[in-house]
Protein backbone atom coordinates (compact mmCIF):
# COMPACT_ATOMS: atom_id res chain seq x y z
CA UNK A 1 0.00 0.00 0.00
CA UNK A 2 2.84 2.33 0.54
CA UNK A 3 4.84 1.73 -2.66
CA UNK A 4 1.54 3.02 -4.43
CA UNK A 5 1.05 5.94 -2.28
CA UNK A 6 4.86 6.73 -3.19
CA UNK A 7 3.88 6.45 -6.79
CA UNK A 8 0.82 8.73 -7.01
CA UNK A 9 2.79 10.93 -4.65
CA UNK A 10 5.62 10.84 -7.20
CA UNK A 11 3.47 11.07 -10.16
CA UNK A 12 1.93 14.09 -9.01
CA UNK A 13 4.74 16.15 -8.35
CA UNK A 14 6.03 15.19 -12.18
CA UNK A 15 2.40 16.83 -13.15
CA UNK A 16 3.26 19.97 -10.82
CA UNK A 17 6.69 20.96 -12.43
CA UNK A 18 5.79 20.09 -15.95
CA UNK A 19 4.31 23.57 -16.36
CA UNK A 20 6.90 24.78 -13.46
CA UNK A 21 9.33 24.24 -15.92
CA UNK A 22 7.53 25.64 -19.19
CA UNK A 23 6.74 28.56 -17.47
CA UNK A 24 10.36 29.05 -16.26
CA UNK A 25 11.70 28.43 -19.24
CA UNK A 26 9.57 31.03 -21.00
CA UNK A 27 10.77 33.59 -18.67
CA UNK A 28 14.33 32.79 -18.93
CA UNK A 29 14.29 32.73 -23.15
CA UNK A 30 12.15 35.80 -22.59
CA UNK A 31 14.64 38.00 -20.04
CA UNK A 32 17.78 36.44 -22.06
CA UNK A 33 19.05 34.74 -19.28
CA UNK A 34 18.74 31.78 -21.79
CA UNK A 35 19.49 32.63 -25.52
CA UNK A 36 17.60 30.99 -28.28
CA UNK A 37 18.94 28.95 -31.39
CA UNK A 38 19.54 30.96 -34.72
CA UNK A 39 19.12 29.94 -38.49
CA UNK A 40 18.72 31.36 -41.76
CA UNK A 41 21.30 34.19 -40.38
CA UNK A 42 23.20 36.28 -43.28
CA UNK A 43 25.16 38.90 -43.91
CA UNK A 44 22.94 41.46 -46.58
CA UNK A 45 23.75 45.06 -47.74
CA UNK A 46 20.38 46.66 -47.40
CA UNK A 47 21.55 50.25 -48.41
CA UNK A 48 23.97 52.19 -50.24
CA UNK A 49 25.90 51.76 -53.90
CA UNK A 50 27.01 48.20 -53.90
CA UNK A 51 27.44 45.17 -56.47
CA UNK A 52 27.13 41.47 -55.54
CA UNK A 53 29.16 38.64 -57.03
CA UNK A 54 28.38 34.92 -56.16
CA UNK A 55 31.43 34.80 -53.87
CA UNK A 56 31.62 38.14 -52.50
CA UNK A 57 30.76 42.15 -52.20
CA UNK A 58 31.69 44.63 -53.87
CA UNK A 59 31.53 48.42 -52.86
CA UNK A 60 33.80 51.45 -53.65
CA UNK A 61 36.52 53.29 -51.98
CA UNK A 62 35.04 55.92 -49.71
CA UNK A 63 31.42 55.23 -49.92
CA UNK A 64 29.06 53.75 -47.06
CA UNK A 65 26.58 50.90 -47.18
CA UNK A 66 24.60 49.58 -44.47
CA UNK A 67 24.85 45.71 -43.38
CA UNK A 68 22.03 43.42 -41.83
CA UNK A 69 21.93 39.91 -40.50
CA UNK A 70 18.88 39.06 -42.55
CA UNK A 71 15.53 38.06 -41.60
CA UNK A 72 16.57 34.92 -39.56
CA UNK A 73 14.71 32.36 -37.19
CA UNK A 74 14.97 32.27 -33.51
CA UNK A 75 13.85 29.17 -31.62
CA UNK A 76 11.90 29.75 -29.51
CA UNK A 77 10.65 32.47 -31.25
CA UNK A 78 9.10 33.84 -27.88
CA UNK A 79 13.24 34.23 -26.83
CA UNK A 80 14.72 38.16 -26.56
CA UNK A 81 16.50 38.88 -29.36
CA UNK A 82 20.57 37.73 -29.19
CA UNK A 83 22.87 40.48 -29.25
CA UNK A 84 24.66 40.41 -33.23
CA UNK A 85 27.07 42.17 -34.10
CA UNK A 86 29.35 42.74 -37.21
CA UNK A 87 33.11 41.98 -37.04
CA UNK A 88 36.01 42.35 -39.56
CA UNK A 89 38.53 39.39 -39.22
CA UNK A 90 41.43 40.64 -40.41
CA UNK A 91 43.98 43.32 -40.16
CA UNK A 92 43.75 44.43 -43.99
CA UNK A 93 42.38 47.98 -42.56
CA UNK A 94 40.63 48.18 -45.84
CA UNK A 95 37.17 48.15 -44.36
CA UNK A 96 35.60 50.15 -41.07
CA UNK A 97 32.46 49.35 -39.21
CA UNK A 98 30.21 51.26 -37.13
CA UNK A 99 27.31 49.99 -35.29
CA UNK A 100 23.77 51.33 -36.38
CA UNK A 101 21.76 49.11 -33.69
CA UNK A 102 20.61 52.54 -32.01
CA UNK A 103 18.69 53.47 -35.61
CA UNK A 104 17.84 50.34 -36.85
CA UNK A 105 18.14 46.81 -34.96
CA UNK A 106 20.68 44.21 -36.25
CA UNK A 107 22.60 46.59 -38.12
CA UNK A 108 25.91 48.25 -39.28
CA UNK A 109 26.93 50.63 -41.52
CA UNK A 110 30.56 49.55 -43.53
CA UNK A 111 33.09 52.05 -45.11
CA UNK A 112 35.25 51.38 -47.70
CA UNK A 113 38.79 52.80 -46.69
CA UNK A 114 41.32 50.79 -48.55
CA UNK A 115 41.70 49.23 -51.53
CA UNK A 116 41.83 45.55 -51.54
CA UNK A 117 40.25 42.42 -49.93
CA UNK A 118 38.49 41.93 -46.73
CA UNK A 119 36.00 39.42 -44.66
CA UNK A 120 33.47 40.13 -42.39
CA UNK A 121 31.69 37.80 -40.02
CA UNK A 122 28.20 37.53 -37.89
CA UNK A 123 29.19 37.11 -34.83
CA UNK A 124 27.02 35.60 -32.13
CA UNK A 125 28.12 35.80 -28.16
CA UNK A 126 31.79 35.63 -29.85
CA UNK A 127 30.92 32.77 -32.10
CA UNK A 128 30.90 33.28 -35.76
CA UNK A 129 27.54 32.69 -37.43
CA UNK A 130 28.71 33.72 -41.11
CA UNK A 131 30.77 35.09 -43.03
CA UNK A 132 31.77 37.31 -46.25
CA UNK A 133 34.20 38.56 -48.21
CA UNK A 134 34.04 42.28 -49.23
CA UNK A 135 36.43 44.12 -52.68
CA UNK A 136 36.95 47.26 -51.67
CA UNK A 137 37.92 49.60 -55.68
CA UNK A 138 38.20 52.43 -56.98
CA UNK A 139 36.36 52.95 -60.42
CA UNK A 140 37.90 55.53 -62.49
CA UNK A 141 36.08 56.86 -65.46
CA UNK A 142 37.98 55.38 -68.58
CA UNK A 143 35.66 57.61 -71.19
CA UNK A 144 33.60 60.56 -71.35
CA UNK A 145 31.18 61.12 -74.23
CA UNK A 146 29.05 64.65 -74.60
CA UNK A 147 26.20 64.08 -76.60
CA UNK A 148 23.78 67.07 -77.61
CA UNK A 149 20.45 65.95 -79.22
CA UNK A 150 19.03 69.26 -81.46
CA UNK A 151 20.77 72.12 -83.77
CA UNK A 152 21.93 75.11 -81.47
CA UNK A 153 22.46 77.80 -84.38
CA UNK A 154 20.60 80.67 -83.21
CA UNK A 155 18.90 82.59 -80.22
CA UNK A 156 15.90 80.51 -79.32
CA UNK A 157 17.50 77.10 -80.17
CA UNK A 158 17.29 74.20 -77.56
CA UNK A 159 18.67 71.09 -77.20
CA UNK A 160 18.61 67.72 -74.82
CA UNK A 161 22.27 66.67 -73.81
CA UNK A 162 22.86 63.60 -72.29
CA UNK A 163 26.24 61.21 -71.72
CA UNK A 164 27.85 57.85 -71.74
CA UNK A 165 30.28 57.21 -69.37
CA UNK A 166 32.88 54.02 -69.48
CA UNK A 167 33.77 52.71 -66.31
CA UNK A 168 37.07 50.24 -65.71
CA UNK A 169 35.17 48.39 -63.10
CA UNK A 170 31.78 48.68 -65.88
CA UNK A 171 29.37 47.30 -63.41
CA UNK A 172 29.98 50.62 -61.51
CA UNK A 173 29.31 53.13 -64.55
CA UNK A 174 25.29 53.64 -63.80
CA UNK A 175 26.49 55.38 -60.59
CA UNK A 176 28.69 58.15 -61.35
CA UNK A 177 26.68 61.02 -61.99
CA UNK A 178 27.94 63.80 -64.82
CA UNK A 179 27.26 67.19 -64.51
CA UNK A 180 27.10 70.09 -66.96
CA UNK A 181 28.28 73.69 -67.07
CA UNK A 182 28.12 76.23 -69.83
CA UNK A 183 31.19 78.51 -70.18
CA UNK A 184 29.26 81.49 -70.56
CA UNK A 185 25.04 81.63 -69.68
CA UNK A 186 24.64 85.03 -71.23
CA UNK A 187 24.48 82.74 -74.05
CA UNK A 188 23.91 79.31 -73.41
CA UNK A 189 22.33 78.22 -70.44
CA UNK A 190 21.53 74.73 -69.22
CA UNK A 191 18.51 73.64 -66.99
CA UNK A 192 18.27 70.17 -65.77
CA UNK A 193 19.20 68.27 -69.20
CA UNK A 194 18.19 71.04 -71.66
CA UNK A 195 20.34 73.40 -72.92
CA UNK A 196 19.05 77.06 -74.41
CA UNK A 197 20.43 79.37 -76.80
CA UNK A 198 19.94 82.86 -75.23
CA UNK A 199 22.13 85.23 -76.58
CA UNK A 200 25.21 86.43 -79.38
CA UNK A 201 28.51 84.95 -79.22
CA UNK A 202 30.45 81.83 -78.81
CA UNK A 203 30.33 79.51 -75.72
CA UNK A 204 31.31 76.23 -74.65
CA UNK A 205 29.32 73.07 -72.90
CA UNK A 206 31.12 70.81 -70.08
CA UNK A 207 30.30 67.41 -69.43
CA UNK A 208 32.30 66.26 -66.41
CA UNK A 209 32.47 62.92 -64.61
CA UNK A 210 35.15 61.22 -62.11
CA UNK A 211 38.59 63.04 -63.45
CA UNK A 212 37.04 63.30 -67.14
CA UNK A 213 35.88 66.17 -69.47
CA UNK A 214 34.06 66.42 -72.73
CA UNK A 215 32.75 69.46 -74.36
CA UNK A 216 31.22 70.93 -77.56
CA UNK A 217 31.96 74.85 -78.46
CA UNK A 218 29.22 76.91 -80.61
CA UNK A 219 28.33 79.98 -82.04
CA UNK A 220 25.27 81.57 -81.82
CA UNK A 221 23.41 83.93 -83.73
CA UNK A 222 21.03 86.16 -84.73
CA UNK A 223 18.20 84.85 -87.32
CA UNK A 224 17.88 87.86 -89.83
CA UNK A 225 14.24 88.40 -90.65
CA UNK A 226 15.29 91.58 -92.80
CA UNK A 227 17.78 93.32 -94.59
CA UNK A 228 17.33 96.77 -96.09
CA UNK A 229 19.07 98.62 -98.66
CA UNK A 230 18.78 100.96 -101.74
CA UNK A 231 18.87 98.97 -105.08
CA UNK A 232 21.91 101.61 -106.45
CA UNK A 233 24.62 103.60 -104.54
CA UNK A 234 26.32 106.07 -106.99
CA UNK A 235 30.14 107.69 -105.78
CA UNK A 236 32.31 110.02 -107.95
CA UNK A 237 35.70 109.03 -109.22
CA UNK A 238 37.88 109.14 -106.11
CA UNK A 239 35.29 108.79 -103.95
CA UNK A 240 35.26 106.48 -100.64
CA UNK A 241 31.85 105.22 -99.68
CA UNK A 242 30.94 102.11 -97.34
CA UNK A 243 27.77 100.07 -98.10
CA UNK A 244 25.64 99.92 -95.06
CA UNK A 245 22.96 97.56 -95.42
CA UNK A 246 20.24 98.10 -92.09
CA UNK A 247 19.64 94.56 -90.14
CA UNK A 248 16.53 93.22 -88.45
CA UNK A 249 17.18 90.49 -86.09
CA UNK A 250 14.87 88.48 -84.73
CA UNK A 251 14.69 88.23 -81.56
CA UNK A 252 15.16 92.60 -82.53
CA UNK A 253 18.03 94.94 -80.99
CA UNK A 254 20.50 91.61 -81.23
CA UNK A 255 23.73 91.82 -82.77
CA UNK A 256 23.38 90.73 -86.97
CA UNK A 257 25.73 88.09 -87.87
CA UNK A 258 28.29 89.30 -90.28
CA UNK A 259 27.91 90.92 -93.65
CA UNK A 260 29.67 89.68 -96.47
CA UNK A 261 30.20 91.82 -99.74
CA UNK A 262 31.26 89.91 -102.96
CA UNK A 263 31.84 91.42 -106.39
CA UNK A 264 28.93 89.79 -108.81
CA UNK A 265 30.59 90.40 -112.59
CA UNK A 266 33.46 88.23 -113.72
CA UNK A 267 36.21 90.87 -115.05
CA UNK A 268 39.77 92.01 -115.56
CA UNK A 269 40.70 94.05 -112.74
CA UNK A 270 41.95 96.76 -115.00
CA UNK A 271 37.82 96.71 -116.11
CA UNK A 272 36.39 97.14 -112.76
CA UNK A 273 34.80 100.50 -111.88
CA UNK A 274 35.32 100.03 -108.18
CA UNK A 275 37.41 98.61 -105.42
CA UNK A 276 35.61 96.42 -103.01
CA UNK A 277 36.96 95.32 -99.62
CA UNK A 278 35.66 92.82 -97.11
CA UNK A 279 34.01 95.61 -94.96
CA UNK A 280 31.92 97.00 -97.40
CA UNK A 281 34.24 99.84 -98.34
CA UNK A 282 33.99 100.73 -101.81
CA UNK A 283 36.79 103.07 -103.99
CA UNK A 284 35.68 104.67 -107.62
CA UNK A 285 38.24 103.92 -109.98
CA UNK A 286 36.69 104.93 -113.03
CA UNK A 287 33.83 105.64 -114.36
CA UNK A 288 30.91 102.41 -114.83
CA UNK A 289 28.99 100.12 -113.12
CA UNK A 290 29.27 96.92 -110.53
CA UNK A 291 27.17 94.85 -109.41
CA UNK A 292 27.45 93.90 -105.45
CA UNK A 293 25.99 90.71 -103.60
CA UNK A 294 25.27 91.35 -99.93
CA UNK A 295 24.68 88.64 -98.01
CA UNK A 296 23.74 87.96 -93.88
CA UNK A 297 22.93 85.28 -92.20
CA UNK A 298 23.71 81.87 -91.10
CA UNK A 299 22.41 78.45 -93.31
CA UNK A 300 19.11 78.85 -94.55
CA UNK A 301 18.39 81.89 -92.86
CA UNK A 302 20.64 83.62 -94.85
CA UNK A 303 19.32 86.90 -96.64
CA UNK A 304 21.13 88.17 -99.72
CA UNK A 305 20.64 91.09 -102.17
CA UNK A 306 22.15 92.33 -105.61
CA UNK A 307 22.92 96.25 -105.58
CA UNK A 308 24.19 98.27 -108.27
CA UNK A 309 27.02 100.73 -107.78
CA UNK A 310 27.71 103.37 -110.32
CA UNK A 311 30.92 105.23 -110.54
CA UNK A 312 30.04 108.80 -112.17
CA UNK A 313 32.73 111.76 -113.15
CA UNK A 314 32.73 113.96 -110.06
CA UNK A 315 31.17 117.65 -110.54
CA UNK A 316 33.92 120.32 -110.41
CA UNK A 317 31.13 122.11 -108.17
CA UNK A 318 31.46 119.58 -105.75
CA UNK A 319 35.40 119.63 -105.66
CA UNK A 320 37.50 121.59 -103.63
CA UNK A 321 41.02 123.06 -102.89
CA UNK A 322 42.94 120.24 -100.88
CA UNK A 323 46.85 120.43 -99.01
CA UNK A 324 46.53 124.58 -99.38
CA UNK A 325 49.62 125.86 -97.86
CA UNK A 326 50.59 129.56 -96.88
CA UNK A 327 53.71 131.50 -96.59
CA UNK A 328 55.47 134.78 -96.97
CA UNK A 329 58.35 136.99 -96.37
CA UNK A 330 59.12 140.75 -96.40
CA UNK A 331 61.57 142.06 -98.76
CA UNK A 332 62.23 145.65 -99.17
CA UNK A 333 58.62 146.78 -97.61
CA UNK A 334 57.17 143.93 -99.68
CA UNK A 335 55.30 140.98 -98.82
CA UNK A 336 55.63 138.22 -100.88
CA UNK A 337 53.27 135.55 -100.53
CA UNK A 338 53.85 131.91 -101.70
CA UNK A 339 50.80 129.33 -101.81
CA UNK A 340 50.90 125.84 -102.75
CA UNK A 341 47.96 123.33 -103.36
CA UNK A 342 47.46 119.58 -104.60
CA UNK A 343 45.93 120.34 -108.08
CA UNK A 344 42.76 119.22 -109.60
CA UNK A 345 42.21 117.23 -112.33
CA UNK A 346 40.62 119.28 -115.75
CA UNK A 347 41.37 122.96 -113.42
CA UNK A 348 44.19 124.62 -115.23
CA UNK A 349 43.33 127.85 -114.09
CA UNK A 350 42.65 129.09 -110.85
CA UNK A 351 41.33 133.18 -109.16
CA UNK A 352 42.73 133.87 -105.94
CA UNK A 353 40.97 136.12 -103.14
CA UNK A 354 42.43 138.25 -100.74
CA UNK A 355 41.76 140.44 -97.77
CA UNK A 356 43.24 141.68 -95.02
CA UNK A 357 41.39 140.90 -91.71
CA UNK A 358 43.50 144.23 -89.45
CA UNK A 359 41.44 146.37 -92.02
CA UNK A 360 38.40 144.48 -91.68
CA UNK A 361 38.02 144.03 -95.56
CA UNK A 362 36.09 141.95 -97.75
CA UNK A 363 37.90 139.71 -100.26
CA UNK A 364 38.90 140.73 -103.44
CA UNK A 365 40.23 139.23 -106.97
CA UNK A 366 43.99 139.54 -106.06
CA UNK A 367 45.56 140.39 -110.04
CA UNK A 368 48.19 138.53 -110.83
Amino acid sequence: MRIIKDDKHRKLAIIIMIPVLLIAQYYLFKFGILKPMIKGVEIKIINGDYIQDIDKYVIRLGEEVTLSSGDYIKIPNYAKDPDISFKILDNNKSLKIIENSDKEENTATLIGIKKGYSSIAIVKDSRVLKKATVLVVDPQVENLNLQVDGSLVFVGDSAKINSSVEVDYKRFKDSYEVTYESSNEDILKIEDNEVKAVGVGSATIYAKSGDKVDSIRYKINAKVEKMEIDDSIELGVGSIKKIQPKIITNPRGLKNPDIEYQLVESKLPIERSIRLDPNGTIVGLREGEEKVLISCGVGWNKKSKIITVKVVKEPLINQSIQDLISSYDIEDNKMIITLTWSSISEIFNYDIYLKNNSLGEEYSLLNL
